[in-house]
């Protein structure tokens, strides 16, 4: 038992919260902690019967969990949060760090000017937030009165699950290659770090409860924003071809690739650490090319594939013929 990590391989936008609900589905009601830098990126999750599930703040494991929790390295909007736990957390146990960075008002009319119109920042307020934080100039959320019902020290609370010899789950939040310190594309890049390591300490879990990290790597990697994309379509391609996605914040069309860069997936690699792969947006790729790829990513990494995302819907993922995909 310990925590296993959902991390993106790219840009973001691979469905990492689909598969953080799905792996909480599968496994015995996990304790699911989101991490990243704060509401700069949503989660979508669509199921067959007609329910939407779309985050900002709380994991996308909501969807299957009945226990999830903010990390104390995640900045909070109490607007936002308190929203999506009106709408999606009714009975179910949900606990933010005490020491979470709050985004106020301020911080994000700061980011209406350049880091909206030149960086193609989503202007949610994480960017100064965060910049303030380590200044030692935010409140943090055990200063918010709305807040406090949901308190807890959430490293212990990791820290303690692991320790009981039970799982957790950590999600990420946008990807790799939006990393601040390791991306190439700098200043087109997000307010943190977003590989294993910075998730993990996200969250304060001790780095010995690693139990396995799944790399979500998506089929036809997609991108919001300057920077760059290689093999990358044009717009009129990806729609006439019917793969068009938009983001969930900003509404944009994402721009698209038409393959992964194997030279990129083999750096998201070795800076993420994955025990396992999952193969997301199939049904964009194709199924039959990505079983193609998913052998072809094995035979060259010697990690295997074990969950494949074949369709819009929840209900599409499917794992790859190896029975326990956790153990």
């Amino acid at each position: 038992m310990g925590a296993t990590v959902v991390v993106d391989a790219f840009w973001g936008d691979s469905g990492k919260g689909k598969i953080a609900a799905y792996l909480a589905k599968r496994m015995d009601h996990p304790w699911c902690f989101r991490a990243g830098t704060g509401t700069n990126a949503g989660h979508s999750i669509y199921f067959k019967d007609g329910r939407t599930i779309k985050t900002h703040q709380l994991p996308g494991a909501i969807a299957t969990s009945d226990k999830v929790a903010i990390g104390s390295g995640v900045a909070v909007n109490p607007k936002i949060f308190l929203k999506e736990v009106e709408e999606y957390g009714q009975g179910k146990d949900i606990f933010v760090d005490l020491r979470c960075p709050v985004i106020l008002p301020e911080y994000i009319e700061q980011e209406q000017g350049r880091l909206k119109n030149e960086i193609g920042s989503t202007a949610s307020g994480t960017g100064v937030t965060l910049s303030e934080f380590k200044l030692r100039k935010v409140k943090q959320a055990k200063d918010i009165e709305e807040l406090v019902p949901y308190l807890c020290d959430n490293a212990l609370l990791a820290n303690m699950t692991c320790e009981a010899h039970k799982d957790i789950i950590i999600e990420g939040s946008q990807g790799t290659f939006l990393s601040l310190a390791l991306s190439y594309d700098y200043p087109y890049v997000t307010s943190d770090n977003c590989t294993t390591a910075a998730l993990v300490d996200d969250v304060g879990l001790n780095w010995q409860y690693i139990k396995n990290v799944i790399l979500v790597v998506k089929t036809m990697p997609t991108r919001v924003g300057p920077g760059f994309l290689p093999h990358e379509m044009g717009a009129k391609q990806i729609q006439s071809l019917k793969i068009e996605e938009y983001g969930v914040t900003t509404g944009r069309l994402r721009r698209k690739a038409r393959q992964i860069d194997m030279g990129l997936l083999a750096e998201s690699i070795m800076l993420n650490g994955p025990t396992q792969i999952a193969l997301t947006f199939c049904d964009h790729y194709g199924i039959t090319n990505s079983l193609i790829l998913a052998d072809t990513i094995e035979d060259h990494f010697n990690i295997p594939v074990t969950i494949l995302d074949k369709g819009k819907y929840f209900e599409d993922i499917e794992e790859r013929g190896y029975g326990a995909i956790l153990e």
